[in-house]
């Protein structure tokens, strides 16, 4: 028996390299043989496809148990059946003969080599999932499905990576205290890094009013009639816009050069609470690396971020600076709402106290100062009133001046940057709306990606799925590996 399994094997390994060392042989006739090179360079692929097909489906195989039981998680299945299924790997489609077991007859049944090689949502082996995984990080499904076809072998429908994409992002949310882990105790702080910044922004998101995430508040009233069927079908097919929420973390050297980004995109969600925590530990984890970095903490005039901002993130530590950007906005309201908003008056003013405002040590108040004598000339002008109380009580974050001395930042720039290359590069493309959880699979990848931390992400992503099955004393495998 023991020959007869040796035979087989080797001619199993036969069967992979013989059409190379084929193709090999008779290279020097290949010139002939095709009207290209080109068509030349697709034949190769072709054939070293197939080989890695043949390897890969030879080394899942030997995951597979085929005993009359196994243990798992502390449990004892029984053999069901033995089943061929399709898997996706990273070469296309290979076809596989394994064993399932159950527990009880109507259960569902596992599948002890998927579980101890990691297969991933039942379909993709894990090299594969995760080039499907990056690219509808980048591309829309569609998208995704053209360049697979393009590059030939892997080709996923487009349906098959909006469920890959989705079903990762709830793997991910599902274990939140691992998510904040990836992005907080693998940092690499730069060497030369002595501030780090801190900023969170929102963006708004076009959802579907049919997501799982509570937003949709519309019923069907009992046995409807086509009128209220109707009604109800056109509100649910237009969509709907919450705010998404991005932050970034950069380090910085002695002379203000921004050294790396990391960062966060999530979907909507009430109070950012996903957002915030994953701040919190990302940058409780910088600082315990380096108790000695300067923090900077940036955002603009909400107030739910200030609040974040001062009482939740290393409350009393660091300098809080207000986006000098959305303030100089602010300060342009005031004059035009004094002057005019097209007179020269306004714009000579706006123009003398925002470089005070930039530039100049106390340059703040000098600009409350102007503000409220306009202030006192028209009492009347609420929108005036209304900015005046804006630098007011944000006076002690606009000491723009004496930051540029110590080469803080002084801007949100990155963070509003982070909205539109994690966000609106890829969830607003046109007609697009999303999903809760299929959104968010998006963004965590991407968030990744930009971060430099995809390699570790998917590490710890991959992991999940793989189990240990073990075999009860006293059993024997039918077939030797």
């Amino acid at each position: 028996m023991a020959l007869s399994h040796s035979v087989q094997r080797q001619n199993k390994h036969n069967n992979i390299i013989d059409p190379i060392i084929t193709y090999l042989e008779n290279i020097e006739r290949k010139q002939h043989q095709y009207s290209s090179f080109e068509q030349a360079e697709n034949a190769i692929r072709a054939l070293v496809v197939e080989v890695e097909k043949s390897m890969v489906q030879e080394t899942l195989s030997q995951f597979d148990i085929n005993t009359p039981v196994v243990e798992f998680d502390g449990q004892k299945y029984f053999k069901a059946l033995r089943k061929e299924k399709s898997y996706t790997c990273a070469a296309g489609i290979i076809k596989i003969e394994r064993s399932l077991y159950r527990q009880r007859a109507g259960e569902r049944c596992i599948c002890p080599m998927d579980l101890q090689a990691g297969i991933i949502e039942d379909f993709w082996t894990p090299a594969a999932a995760r080039i499907g995984s990056y690219v509808t990080a980048q591309l829309s499904p569609y998208q995704g499905e053209k360049l697979f076809q393009e590059l030939g072998h892997l080709t996923p429908s487009k349906s098959s990576l909006s469920r890959l994409s989705t079903q990762l992002g709830e793997v991910w949310d599902s274990d939140q205290k691992q998510l904040e882990h990836v992005f907080s105790q693998p940092v690499e702080i730069p060497e030369s890094a002595v501030t780090v910044s801190a900023s969170l922004d929102g963006i708004m998101l076009p959802l579907n009013k049919k997501t799982k995430n509570g937003y949709l508040s519309l019923k069907l009233v009992d046995n409807p009639t086509e009128a209220e069927k109707k009604k109800y079908q056109d509100k649910t097919d237009k969509a709907f816009y919450r705010e998404a929420s991005c932050a970034a973390i950069n380090f910085y050297d002695p002379k203000g050069e921004r050294l790396k980004t990391i960062k966060f995109g999530r979907m909507p969600e009430t109070g950012k609470k996903t957002l915030k925590a994953m701040i919190l530990q990302t940058v409780a984890g910088i600082v315990s690396q380096r108790p000695t970095i300067n923090i900077v903490k940036i955002a603009d005039g909400a107030l739910d971020n200030w609040r974040f901002m001062s009482d939740d993130l290393l409350p009393g530590k660091g300098v809080e600076i207000l986006d000098y950007y959305h303030a100089s906005e602010h300060l342009n309201e005031a004059y035009a709402a004094a002057f005019g908003g097209d007179s020269a008056k306004a714009s000579a003013q706006y123009k003398k106290y925002r470089s005070l405002l930039k530039n100049e040590i106390g340059g703040i108040d000098k600009v409350i100062n102007s503000l409220r004598y306009l202030h006192k000339k028209h009492p009347c002008n609420e929108k005036l009133k209304t900015e005046l109380g804006y630098f007011r009580n944000n006076r002690h974050r606009m000491n723009y001046a004496s930051a540029a001395t110590k080469f803080y930042p002084i801007g949100s720039g990155v963070t509003e940057a982070a909205c539109k290359t994690l966000v609106t590069q890829r969830l607003k493309c046109a007609g697009m709306r999303w999903d809760i959880n299929g959104g968010q699979g998006v963004l965590t990848t991407r968030s990744l990606i930009q971060s430099e931390l995809f390699d570790n992400g998917w590490t710890l992503l991959s992991a999940k799925y793989r189990q240990e099955i073990s075999l009860p004393k006293n059993v024997i495998e039918f077939r030797k590996k």
